[in-house]
C-alpha cells in the first residue's frame, strides 16, 4: 500500500523587479561597455540571450542597483531581508491554501544556496508566524535543493506518521552576479538565473480533497569525479559561480540510464507517466531530457513555462514547476509523475509521485 503523504498547493512569491529579455540586454550591455569590453563580447551576450528564450525574470534589485558596487556584507544583508520578508509571505500563503494552522506544523525545512544566515531564515519566519517546530536547514544542494527538501519532508512524515512539514525554498541568484567578473560563466548566469521563493506543505493530514502528488519513492544518484561541474566559490567579492560546459554532454549520456534505472526500481514503465517536473537548468538541458525520454511538448510545457517566464531560480524552480503542473494540467487521481533535478556534486535527485485524492 502506497503512502498517503501528499504535497500540498505550492505558493510562489517573487521580488518586485520584473525584467524582460530586452531590459536584461540593455543593462548587461551597459555593464560590459563600462568595463571597456569589445563589441565581440557584447555580440556573444546577445547570442546567449537569444538562445536562452527567457522572456522575463524577477530580480531583487533594480537593474540600476545591480550595476552599482556592493560589498559581500551588503549583498548578504539584502539576501537575508528578502528571504525573511518574501519567505514569510510564501509560508503564510502555503499554510492558508492548504488549510494548515501554523501551530499544526511539526517540522520546518528551509532550502537555499545563495546566501548565509545564522540563525537561519526559518527562525525569523517562525517568530513572525508564531510557530514552534523542529527545524532542518538544507544548504549547498544548489538547483537540486527543492527536490531534496521534498524528499526529506516525505521521509520525515513516513518515519513519523501524522506529522506535518512546511518546506521553504528561497533563492536570490541575482545577488551572486559579480561586477568585476568578466568570465563567460558570469555572463551566462546573468542571462539565465532569476530570484524567487516557494513554499508548500507535506503531510498525510491535508484537508483539501483535490488530487495532490504523493511521493512513492525517491533516490539520489551521485556521479564521482564531477566536482567541477557546478558550484560556488566564496570570494572576497561574493559567491563566484562555477558552471562547466561538460554538463550538457554528460546529461545527454547519463540521463536516460539514470531515469530509466530509477523507474525500473519503482517497477514503472516510462510510458505510464503523465507528468514531468524537471528542473529547467537551461533550454538545452530540457531539450536533451525531452529527447532522451521521448517526452511530448505538453509534458515539457510546465518546465519550459517556468523557465521562459521566471528563469532558473535554483532550488525554487522545481517547486514552481510542480505548481504549474497542478494549475495548468489539473492532474487526476491515479496519475503518475516524475521529478528530476540536478545539483552540485554532481548528483541527480529523482522522485516518483502518484496523485491521490484527500481522505
Amino acid at each position: 500500500m502506497h503512502s498517503h503523504i501528499r504535497t500540498g498547493s505550492v505558493a510562489v512569491v517573487h521580488p518586485p523587479h520584473k525584467v524582460s529579455a530586452e531590459i536584461s540586454r540593455e543593462y548587461l550591455q551597459r555593464w560590459l561597455r563600462r568595463k571597456g569590453r569589445s563589441d565581440g563580447l557584447i555580440d556573444k551576450l546577445n547570442s546567449l540571450l537569444d538562445r536562452s528564450q527567457i522572456k522575463t525574470r524577477y530580480i531583487l534589485l533594480s537593474p540600476d542597483e545591480v550595476l552599482e558596487p556592493r560589498d559581500l556584507h551588503t549583498t548578504n544583508q539584502q539576501y537575508l531581508k528578502a528571504s525573511v520578508d518574501l519567505g514569510t509571505r510564501a509560508v503564510r500563503e502555503a499554510l492558508d491554501a492548504n488549510e494548515v494552522h501554523p501551530k499544526e506544523v511539526d517540522m520546518f525545512i528551509s532550502v537555499s544556496c545563495t546566501g548565509f544566515a545564522i540563525p537561519g531564515v526559518d527562525a525569523y519566519i517562525m517568530n513572525r508566524l508564531g510557530m514552534n517546530t523542529a527545524r532542518m536547514i538544507l544548504t549547498e544542494h544548489g538547483c537540486a535543493g527543492g527536490a531534496v527538501g521534498l524528499m526529506r519532508a516525505w521521509e520525515y512524515c513516513k518515519a513519523y506518521p501524522g506529522r506535518t512539514v512546511v518546506l521553504l525554498a528561497h533563492e536570490f541568484c541575482s545577488q551572486t552576479f559579480l561586477l568585476d567578473d568578466l568570465s563567460m560563466t558570469n555572463i551566462v548566469c546573468s542571462t539565465l538565473f532569476g530570484d524567487g521563493v516557494a513554499a508548500t506543505v507535506v503531510s498525510s493530514r491535508l484537508r483539501t480533497r483535490e488530487p495532490l502528488p504523493a511521493m512513492r519513492r525517491c533516490a539520489t544518484r551521485f556521479f564521482p569525479e564531477t566536482l567541477h561541474f557546478m558550484g560556488f566559490e566564496l570570494t572576497n567579492a561574493g559567491l563566484s559561480i562555477r558552471l562547466s560546459q561538460d554538463i550538457p554532454p554528460f546529461v545527454k549520456s547519463q540521463i536516460q540510464p539514470t531515469l530509466k534505472g530509477f523507474l525500473d526500481s519503482c517497477e514503472v514503465d516510462p510510458a505510464s507517466l503523465q507528468h514531468f517536473a524537471l528542473h529547467p537548468g537551461s533550454i538545452r538541458i530540457v531539450e536533451i531530457i525531452g529527447r532522451q525520454m521521448g517526452l511530448s511538448a505538453e509534458q515539457v510545457a510546465p518546465t519550459l513555462n517556468v523557465l521562459y517566464n521566471q528563469g532558473n531560480m535554483s532550488s525554487v524552480t522545481v517547486l514552481a514547476v510542480l505548481r504549474e503542473i497542478q494549475e495548468r494540467q489539473k492532474p487526476q487521481s491515479g496519475d503518475l509523475g516524475l521529478m528530476a533535478a540536478f545539483g552540485p556534486g554532481f548528483v541527480a535527485e529523482t522522485a516518483l509521485f502518484e496523485w491521490q485524492n484527500g481522505h
